[in-house]
């Protein structure tokens, strides 16, 4: 009896002290939320139009912490999602693209006839990295509230809608 009831303690108090930090966003209009975990890769703008991508860590109830440099949650503009995999991806396809379009212009300083065909492969290419980009939705503070919670409330709250 002695040994559950000590179980039963370390079991609750693994629960009480694992508690991790997430940060929670509100649609102003609809009220849908949507969370950022620790250790997420993400890529946010602050106020002062500053681009951060890293991994998410939390330093207090209102700092965030990316690529070692503090960011105030009051201080974001956007965030988002940011894959390491997608952003491979994009590299890979945004330097293919402009290899086609350079050697489109090698093609044309030959007077080769597919030099045409080339440049318009590798602007297709080119673009289509970029509409990689708009694969992850982007978070903006005019539509969306931030705010950070202790993981135990994300569970409530999932409950409750």
């Amino acid at each position: 009896m002695k040994n559950r009831i000590y179980l039963i303690l370390l079991l609750i108090s693994t629960f009480v002290f694992s508690q991790q930090r997430t940060i929670e966003i509100t649609n102003i209009k609809t009220g849908k939320v949507k969370f950022f975990e620790e250790n997420q890769r993400i890529k946010i703008r602050t106020l002062d139009r500053k681009k951060h991508i890293g991994m998410l860590k939390f330093q207090d109830g209102q700092t965030i912490i990316i690529k070692d440099k503090s960011i105030k949650i009051d201080s974001l503009q956007s965030i988002k999602n940011q894959p390491k995999g997608l952003a491979t991806v994009k590299t890979v396809v945004l330097a293919a693209g402009l290899a086609t379009v350079a050697s489109s212009l090698v093609a044309a300083s030959k007077g080769d006839d597919s030099a045409f065909m080339l440049f318009a492969v590798g602007t297709g290419v080119t673009i289509g990295a970029g509409l990689l980009e708009g694969v992850n939705a982007n978070y903006t503070e005019r539509k969306w509230k931030f705010k950070i919670i202790d993981s135990s409330l994300k569970g409530a709250l999932t409950k409750q809608n």
